[in-house]
Order: C-alpha cells, then sequence, then structure tokens
C-alpha cells in the first residue's frame, strides 16, 4: 500500500518521546490513510511502553493517523527497526529516532520525492542540532555530521555512487528493496546498531551500501528537515571520544561491501594487515594530537578531527584483532557478493 510507515526505536525513552510525537501530530498535506506511526519500545526499563500508549490516548485526535506501540525484546537499533518493518503496513518506512522532530510537512514532502523517482531506495534528509546547553566551539565547522545533523553531501538528488550513504536519522527506506535484500539475497546485519550505552553503529550506512548493490538509488534532499535534540553530555568531549570509538569498532563489520571483485582476498584486507595500519596511524596521530595540545596549546575542541582518527582506529583495531578475517571470508559466500 502506497504511504510511509514512522517507525520510532525508543529505548528507556519517557523524557524524550513527547516532543517527538507532538512533532509527529503535526504533519500536514498528508491524508490519514497515507501514513501511520509504530513505536518500537526497545527493551527499554523504564515504562516507555505505557508511557507512549498514554500519551497519544490524550493527544490524538480524529484527523490523527493509526498508531501502535510494541515491544521487542532484543537489544540493538538494529532489532528494533526490524521488528518496525515486520510489523508495518505501507510501502515505505521513515525511520525517526525517539530524539528527533518531523518538519511539518516531511512526510508530504517524502512521498512527493517517493512518486517522482520510481527507482528509489533510500532517502535521507537534512537535521538541525536543538542543543540542550551551549552550542560546542567550532560545532559547524567541525564534526557536526557526527551528530547526524546538516548536509549529507555537497550535492542534494542521487548519490548511490558518490557518498553513498545517509545518516539513519530521518531516514525513508523502500520496504520493496529491504524485502528483495531479505527474500532473494539473505540479507543479514553485518552491524547490530546501538545497544544500550554502546555507541557501535553503522547499520544504517550498511543498509545504504546493500541497497545500492542490488540496484536501488540512494538519494539526500535538504528540504527534508528534522530537529535532532542533542543533550548536553553529547557536546562534551568523553562522549565524543566514545562515539568515535563506536564509529571505529563497527567499521570492520563492513569490510564486505568494499571488496574487489577480481582479487577479493589481498593484502589489503587480511586483518594482520589493518591492524598494523590502525597502529601506525595511532602512534602518528597521537604525536600530532601531543604537538597540537601542548606545543600549540590547541583545545580539544580544534582538534576534535584527530581525536576522531585516534579513537576510530583504535575501536577499528580492537574489532579487527576479534574478528580476523571472518567477516570478510563470510561475505564471499553470501548472495549479494555474488551479485556481480
Amino acid at each position: 500500500m502506497n504511504g510511509i510507515s514512522v517507525i520510532v526505536c525508543c529505548y528507556n525513552s519517557v523524557s524524550r518521546l513527547k516532543p517527538t510525537i507532538e512533532h509527529l501530530q503535526n504533519q500536514i498535506n498528508i491524508a490519514v490513510s497515507e501514513w501511520e506511526i509504530l513505536i518500537i519500545d526497545n527493551a527499554s526499563t523504564d515504562n516507555t511502553f505505557e508511557f507512549a500508549n498514554t500519551l497519544w490516548q490524550n493527544s490524538k485526535t480524529a484527523s490523527s493517523p493509526n498508531f501502535t506501540v510494541i515491544k521487542e525484546a532484543t537489544p540493538g537499533l538494529s532489532a528494533a527497526r526490524m521488528c518496525g518493518i515486520k510489523n508495518s503496513t505501507f510501502d515505505f518506512l521513515l525511520f525517526c529516532d525517539d530524539d528527533n522532530w518531523l518538519s511539518n510537512n516531511y512526510l508530504s514532502d517524502a512521498l512527493g520525492i517517493i512518486n517522482n523517482n520510481p527507482n528509489v531506495g533510500i532517502i535521507g534528509g537534512y537535521g538541525l542540532p536543538v542543543f540542550e546547553g551551549k552550542e560546542p566551539p567550532l560545532f559547524w565547522e567541525n564534526q557536526y555530521h557526527t551528530l547526524a545533523v546538516g548536509s549529507q553531501y555537497l550535492q542534494e538528488g542521487n548519490i548511490t555512487n558518490t557518498r553513498k550513504v545517509v545518516y539513519g536519522a530521518g531516514m525513508i527506506v523502500n520496504k520493496k528493496a529491504f524485502a528483495e535484500l531479505v527474500d532473494k539475497y539473505e540479507f543479514e546485519f553485518q552491524t547490530t546498531g546501538r545497544i544500550g550505552t554502546s555507541l557501535a553503529s553503522s547499520e544504517d550506512h550498511e543498509l545504504c551500501l546493500a541497497v545500492g548493490m542490488i540496484g536501488y538509488e540512494v538519494l539526500w534532499y535538504k528540504k527534508l528537515q528534522f530537529y535532532h535534540y542533542i543533550p548536553k553530555n553529547r557536546t562534551e568531549i568523553k562522549y565524543y571520544k566514545k562515539l568515535f570509538l563506536g564509529f571505529g569498532l563497527s567499521s570492520p563489520m563492513l569490510i564486505g561491501y568494499n571488496l574487489d571483485k577480481i582479487n577479493p582476498i589481498n593484502l589489503k584486507n587480511d586483518y594482520r594487515y589493518i591492524a598494523s595500519r590502525n597502529i601506525k596511524k595511532m602512534i602518528s596521530i597521537s604525536i600530532k594530537i601531543f604537538y597540537q595540545r601542548n606545543i600549540l596549546q590547541k583545545s580539544e575542541y580544534q582538534i576534535l578531527d584527530l581525536l576522531q582518527q585516534l579513537y576510530s582506529n583504535l575501536g577499528s583495531f580492537k574489532t579487527t584483532i576479534k574478528v580476523k578475517n571472518r567477516i570478510r571470508d563470510s561475505f564471499l559466500k553470501t548472495r549479494l557478493y555474488k551479485l556481480n
């Protein structure tokens, strides 16, 4: 059925869910019959399930869409999204995090893009930060993209063969493309998404890469705008370091999507080579950080790019040593790899 299923994945979300639902209530230029809301309570330990139901009952109107709250016991963002996909009604899925507030015309604009792009697989939007505290120093000059806000790429439109990926917040997925991945190519996520307080991620990037591999387009448009609430702790250096580490922990799980079709097993994708490069980079970057901080007296906010490189390489090293070549070798056996 043509329309959009809005999937809101929640983990202990009582303090964040109210504005998310309120903004969904304010969608315009879209018929009630063209969308629905699915709240996925992903192994919460608070009363997210009850809170969401009560909040909706107290705020719904005659023009409100269908609303369902579902419990998903398996922790992790990927498991929550899979639950939403399985229970969705419409042909397109919108992943709206519990700290995202969609603009009033997000859904209607999205449907317009869908109708004009018959081969669309995934669409990304444009996040606008809403800070609990002060905007961190140099935010828009340095690292804003790590918090899923700002432009996805230099040019709007089709980025399937350039940027290739969009961030998960506000992402719209063609359910047909996802079903094709699962049914025809036996697709399974190599990444788990965030589990509890862990910041390991990249399941959104993995889905984009997989959809692109089977011939669908990945798009992004600035007019699809949403507000992204950023708590004070997410602007602190210790959070950035944990976030960068999470990126690094996930990156080796995506090695299969970059394998050379002619020579997939070679020195440069062997875990020993990758791990040794991680070590060399960490040593080199640590020297640069020492110089920047102690000689040039720069703050950690001014050297966030270096901190990202350091912690991403540390995370990559940890996962690479743990999995060795297993992820690479197992991906070679998948139908997705054998596609081309």
